[in-house]
C-alpha cells in the first residue's frame, strides 16, 4: 500500500482548574551554569522570568584549565596557581553578575575546580538543593539542540542529574510561549515519569503564563494494516488508537489536577513527531522525561530521549524519574533538618 501523509490529531480543550489555590509556582532553588558572558546574556533573563518573589538564584562556574605553557596537572600540583586561576575566574563572573543584578538582585556566585565540568555542576546542585538547572546551549557547534549537547560532559549533566535539567538557546521566550509536554502512555513504566512531567509543565506554564500543549507519538500502523484490513480498516485501526491515547491522558491529567489548551496526537516515530510539532506551534520549550540509568545501562541517556533531543530545535527541560528526584531531595532536607535541631 502505497504511504500516505496522515493528518495529526488535535483536540482543543482545557482540562478543568487543578486544585488548591492559583498562586504561581516557581522554583526555590535555582542553579544557572555560567560558561561565558555570549552564551550566557539569555541564560540570566529566562532565569529571571522563571524566577518568583522568594526564589533563590545561585551561579556555579566550573574551571579546569592551564596557564601559557603550564599544563593543568603542574597547576594541580599548585596551589597558589591554582587560587590565581579561581580567583581570576570569579573575578570575570563578578563583572558580569554586575550587569544583571538589576535584574536578579539576589544572586549567589560560586567557581570551581573540576576536571569534569558536569560533577562540578552536580555538586553546586546538591549544595545549592537546586529544584532545576539551567544551562546555555553551546552555540560554537553545528545547529540543532541535538548537536549543541552531544559533548560527554553535556550528556553525563543530563544522565546523572537528580533534577530536571534545562537546555536553552540564545532566543528571547514570546510574552506568552507555548510549552510541549511529550508523554508516553503505551509503556506502563513510564506512568510515575508522567506524573512528574505534567507536574513540572504545570508548575513552567503557570509561573510563565504560558499555553500548555501536551503531545503524543503513536506506532505508524499504515505499513501493515493491509494485514488487518479484513477486520478493521486503516481509519478504524487509527481512531481506535487515538481514542485509547485519549482515555489514558484524560485519566492522567485528572490525577496531576492541571489543564491544557491543546492535545497533539501524531502518528509516527517520537522524534519526528516531536521536531514537527515544536515546529509548527512555535514551541518555547520541550519538557520530556529521561530514564536514565548508572553503570553500562546508562552510557546512553537512552534511545528515544537522544533522538529527540538531536531532532528538535528549540529549549528542551529534561525531568528525571521521580525515584532519582525526590528521593534525593527529600535525604538532603532531612539531613539539613537534623543538623540545625
Amino acid at each position: 500500500m502505497a504511504a500516505k501523509k496522515q493528518n495529526r490529531t488535535v483536540k482543543r480543550s482545557r482540562a478543568g482548574d487543578p486544585p488548591g489555590d492559583n498562586s504561581k509556582m516557581h522554583p526555590e532553588n535555582l542553579l544557572l551554569v555560567y560558561d561565558d558572558a555570549l552564551s550566557s546574556s539569555y541564560l540570566f533573563e529566562k532565569a529571571r522570568l522563571l524566577s518568583g518573589p522568594a526564589t533563590r538564584v545561585h551561579v556555579v562556574q566550573v574551571i579546569y584549565e592551564g596557564i601559557a605553557d603550564l599544563s593543568v596537572s603542574a597547576i594541580e600540583n599548585s596551589a597558589q596557581l591554582k587560587t590565581f586561576l579561581l580567583e581570576s575566574a570569579e573575578s570575570e563572573l563578578e563583572e558580569q553578575l554586575f550587569r544583571v543584578r538589576s535584574r536578579l538582585p539576589d544572586l549567589e556566585s560560586a567557581t570551581l575546580w573540576n576536571s569534569r565540568h558536569w560533577e562540578g555542576v552536580l555538586h553546586a546542585a546538591a549544595e545549592t538543593d537546586a529544584d532545576l538547572i539551567l544551562k546555555a546551549a553551546d552555540e560554537k557547534q553545528a545547529a540543532g539542540i541535538g548537536a549543541l549537547v552531544r559533548t560527554p560532559s553535556e550528556w553525563n549533566l543530563l544522565r546523572h542529574s537528580k533534577v530536571p535539567v534545562m537546555i536553552v538557546k540564545p532566543q528571547a521566550w514570546p510574552k506568552t510561549p507555548t510549552l510541549l509536554c511529550a508523554l508516553d502512555v503505551f509503556d506502563e513504566t513510564h506512568q510515575a515519569l508522567n506524573l512528574d512531567l505534567l507536574a513540572q509543565s504545570r508548575h513552567l506554564a503557570d509561573a510563565l503564563s504560558a499555553d500548555l500543549c501536551l503531545v503524543c507519538a503513536y506506532p505508524l500502523f499504515e505499513p501493515w494494516v493491509g494485514e488487518l484490513g479484513a477486520v478493521k480498516s486503516y481509519e478504524e485501526i487509527k481512531d481506535a488508537v487515538e481514542q485509547d491515547i485519549r482515555d489514558r491522558i484524560a485519566k492522567l491529567v485528572k490525577k496531576a489536577g492541571i489543564r491544557y489548551r491543546h492535545l497533539i496526537l501524531d502518528e509516527g516515530q517520537a522524534a519526528g513527531v516531536l521536531a514537527r510539532v515544536c515546529e509548527e506551534a512555535d514551541a518555547a520549550l520541550l519538557i520530556l522525561g529521561t530514564h536514565a540509568r548508572e553503570g553500562v545501562g546508562g552510557v546512553l541517556l537512552g534511545n528515544t530521549s537522544e533522538r529527540i533531543l538531536h531532532a528538535v530545535d528549540t529549549d528542551v527541560l529534561t525531568v528525571p524519574l521521580r525515584s532519582r528526584n525526590r528521593s534525593a531531595k527529600t535525604a538532603r532536607r532531612a539531613g539539613k533538618s537534623s543538623k540545625t535541631e
